[in-house]
C-alpha cells in the first residue's frame, strides 16, 4: 500500500487532518514525501556523509550531507548524529507549524520522520515534548511514508528481480 491519500475542504485548500491540535490542522496545507516546503512540513532528499560526486565534480567526505542538511539549522545533534549514520539516500521531512500572532510567529517543530527513497519509513524522531507532538507525529506519518512498506522485506534496486531470460 502506498501513502495515505489526502482529502481536502471543499472551501479551501486545506487537507482535512484531525491531530488534535487546532493551529497544527488549520495550517497544514499539505503532507508529502520527497521535496516538499509547506506550511508544516519541509522535506528534502539527503545524500549519505560517504558520497562525494555531485555534477561530475568530485567534493570532500562529508561535503554533500552538510549541504543537505544545511536547511535544518535547529535540529538537535542527536537526531543529526543519528541521520548522518545512516549511510544511504534518504528523505528527512521536519514537521512543525507556527504560533504568535505575526508572520512567521515562533516555529515549533514535533519531530523528524526520515524515510527512503522509495517512502519506506526508516525512523522518527519526536523532538517536542508533549501529548501535542505525540498525537501530531503518528497522524502526520501515513502521509509522508508508507508504513506497511516498513514491513515488508527490503529491495535494493534490482537484485531481486527476476530476469525472464536466464535459465532459458
Amino acid at each position: 500500500m502506498a501513502r495515505k491519500a489526502l482529502t481536502f475542504h471543499p472551501a479551501s485548500y486545506r487537507m482535512v487532518i484531525d491531530t488534535g491540535c487546532s493551529v497544527f490542522d488549520s495550517q497544514c496545507s499539505y503532507l508529502t514525501s520527497g521535496n516538499h516546503w509547506g506550511s508544516c512540513q519541509f522535506s528534502t532528499f539527503v545524500r549519505p556523509v560517504s558520497e562525494t560526486e555531485c555534477n561530475g565534480r568530485t567534493v570532500a567526505v562529508g561535503e554533500l550531507f552538510e549541504f543537505d542538511m544545511k536547511i535544518f539549522a535547529e535540529m538537535p545533534a542527536r537526531v543529526r548524529s543519528a541521520i548522518r549514520a545512516i549511510g544511504r539516500t534518504i528523505v528527512v521531512s521536519e514537521i512543525r507549524h507556527y504560533i504568535g500572532s505575526h508572520w512567521p510567529g515562533r516555529k515549533i517543530v514535533h519531530g523528524y520522520i526520515v524515510t527512503d527513497a522509495t517512502e519506506r519509513l526508516i525512523r522518527v524522531f519526536q523532538t517536542t515534548d508533549g501529548p501535542i507532538s505525540e498525537r501530531i507525529l503518528p497522524t502526520v506519518l501515513p502521509y509522508v511514508a508508507d508504513i506497511e512498506a516498513a514491513h515488508r522485506p527490503h529491495r535494493k534496486g534490482l537484485e531481486n528481480v527476476r530476469d525472464p531470460c536466464v535459465g532459458q
